[in-house]
């Protein structure tokens, strides 16, 4: 698992917008960096539809 981790791009895991914009690094500026132990999460989670945003 680690070395799957390792050798995998940021890109990969992140998700777009409308707009083909990635989310991860504009949440991170708007919500603060992450501990440890926590994580971004969507809500409603996004495969029950809707647009993806940061509020």
């Amino acid at each position: 698992m680690t070395s799957f981790l390792a050798s995998s791009s940021q890109e990969g895991f992140d998700l777009v917008d409308d707009n083909n914009n990635y989310l991860f690094d504009r949440t991170v500026k708007k919500l603060g960096a992450l501990a440890d132990n926590e994580m971004f999460g969507l809500e409603p989670a996004y495969i029950l539809g809707g647009e993806i945003k940061i509020f």
